[in-house]
């Protein structure tokens, strides 16, 4: 996989900063705050869509529901590729991507077909998925403001059904136009509803727990001012 990018056309003017480290030392920190904070999952958009479903010799369209979305089990977590750092409008910027190894993710569903209503649990997986991140620390109020934070790409998906009723027989039709649906709804909506949840998690631990912060932001800046103390 190669989805980095060492600069953007806007950055010819920014000087950056290689803060490999220094994010190394903080992912984990984070993690291990974020299960303290007792978050152990993160919601996802719901989703309707219209799918093109063909049981026997006849095509039928097939209404989609998807609602109470989240995404947990969360493995193997780290740096994928290099980080940077750099100073402006009185922030540091930082950019880099994380590569999750394994995630999963479930779904309520409600397929409605012709007459027919059916419902159950959309239950997934994700291997190797990419996520770019983009952040700024105020240096004033030692505060972080997410810029960016979308998933660029993933290696392998995984898709079932599980406690359906009423379309059990149809289970095998619907799976594969359900599991494409997931391949592009991954990278687009969905990684736009993580990219909120993800800015919520980080105003709170703005508010709430402004020493544990600081103590991360110290960790990051290390890479730049050289003090880690």
């Amino acid at each position: 996989m190669s989805v980095i990018r060492d600069k953007r056309e806007d950055d010819a003017e920014i000087g950056w900063s290689t803060i490999n480290e220094e994010v190394d030392t903080v992912i984990p920190l984070l993690l291990q705050h974020l299960q303290k904070l007792g978050i152990e999952h993160l919601q996802l958009p719901d989703i309707n869509e219209n799918l093109t479903v063909k049981p026997l010799l006849i095509t039928y369209e097939a209404g989609l529901f998807l609602t109470n979305g989240i995404v947990y089990n969360l493995a193997g977590i780290q740096r994928y590729g290099p980080a940077y750092m750099t100073y402006k409008d009185k922030s540091f910027l930082t950019r880099f991507y994380l590569n999750i190894k394994s995630l999963q993710f479930e779904y309520n569903f409600l397929l409605k077909l012709m007459a027919l209503e059916g419902y159950g649990k959309v239950i997934g997986s994700l291997e190797d998925t990419i996520i770019y991140a983009e952040l700024a620390i105020d240096i004033v109020t030692f505060k972080m403001k997410l810029y960016d934070f979308r998933v660029i790409q993933f290696r392998n998906i995984q898709v079932q059904l599980n406690q359906t009723r009423f379309i059990r027989h149809l289970t095998g039709v619907i799976l594969s136009p359900i599991t494409n649906l997931f391949k592009d709804r991954i990278t687009t909506s969905i990684s736009d509803g993580l990219k909120e949840q993800m800015q919520t998690v980080m105003d709170d631990f703005n508010n709430e727990d402004p020493l544990e912060l600081n103590n991360f932001v110290k960790q990051v800046l290390g890479g730049l001012t050289g003090n880690k103390n």
